[in-house]
């Protein structure tokens, strides 16, 4: 379906050979699939897809990812060391951030220090050729929906700060072009679904959680808090958050005929939470990463044997 009015609110439709990935997100546990997009650098470049969509915290690896085109062993270890070297400890996190003027996750610690200087995104790479189009799923306050806006070099800041408004966390809300956005997870946190509607047959997943995991309804004391002044979502948020997080599960299982959907997910719970900020539970979030992230490029190679772009194994 397309939509005149809105172009971003759907995703791109499928070209090529029509596969796609998607990196989903979930506060700290994004770690995981910084380390699985790490062990992706020297053999595995983000041209292979046609299309990258991040979620949430996911958005965030999925960023330095695709920014990073050709293998940059060097980059990519710095890129996949902020989640255990710069968001540990009290600096990304901390109950005494309210007290300092700060949301409980300081936003402008994680996006305009580390993303633009400290561990600079090179954000220009993002419109070079060649470059697939990666889109980040954001959460329309106005329309109360899902949508997908690609990322370019004079958006994706702003563009990430939308990603990662997490309820309760952040303010919950950031302005880009004049609109209001939030975290797409809380209407939709993992959207195979999506992809699949918008006719891609081939979609690597990376998940937070074990595939079996079940999501239960969101209660209407989290949504109250996490949004106070908007019925609306909040009444959205209960009825299809756990609704698509269950979804995609089932999707991933039993895919429809003719898709292939090849997913990387920790066998067991991780070691982190939305907020955990513990080093060595970060770093070892990131080594369980990597070597799922290792392990999948066999099936990769395997399930995309007949690709003309080639895969180093």
């Amino acid at each position: 379906m397309e939509n005149s009015l809105n172009p971003s609110s759907y995703l791109p439709k499928a070209r090529g050979s029509k596969r796609a990935l998607l990196v989903e997100g979930g506060g700290m546990k994004g770690a995981f699939s910084g380390g699985v997009l790490y062990s992706w650098n020297k053999i595995l470049q983000p041209n292979y897809f046609d299309l990258v969509v991040g979620v949430s915290s996911g958005a965030c690896s999925a960023a330095y990812y695709v920014a990073m085109p050709n293998a940059e062993p060097g980059k990519s270890e710095r890129a996949v060391g902020v989640w255990y070297k710069d968001l540990s400890g009290r600096r990304l996190i901390s109950l005494l951030h309210p007290f300092q003027g700060k949301t409980l996750l300081n936003q402008e610690y994680l996006i305009d220090f580390i993303f633009r200087k400290k561990v600079r995104l090179e954000n220009e790479g993002l419109d070079k050729k060649g470059i697939p189009p990666f889109v980040v799923a954001v959460s329309n306050l106005h329309t109360n929906s899902i949508e997908y806006i690609k990322a370019t070099s004079n958006n994706i800041f702003d563009l990430l700060k939308a990603a990662t408004s997490l309820p309760i966390a952040t303010r919950g809300k950031h302005t880009l072009d004049g609109k209001l956005y939030s975290d797409a997870a809380i209407l939709n946190p993992l959207p195979i679904q999506d992809l699949i509607e918008a006719g891609y047959k081939e979609i690597v997943v990376i998940m937070n959680s074990p595939i079996k995991h079940i999501s239960n309804r969101i209660s209407r004391f989290t949504s109250f808090f996490a949004f106070p002044k908007h019925r609306t979502i909040r009444r959205l948020m209960r009825r299809f958050h756990h609704h698509h997080f269950n979804l995609a599960r089932k999707l991933v299982i039993t895919p429809p005929k003719g898709i292939k959907i090849i997913p990387i997910a920790p066998d067991e719970p991780l070691p982190v939470q939305l907020t955990t900020t513990i080093r060595t539970k970060l770093y070892k979030t990131v080594l369980l990463g990597a070597s799922k992230g290792e392990a999948a490029l066999s099936l990769i190679k395997a399930h995309f044997a007949k690709t003309k772009r080639k895969i180093k194994i």
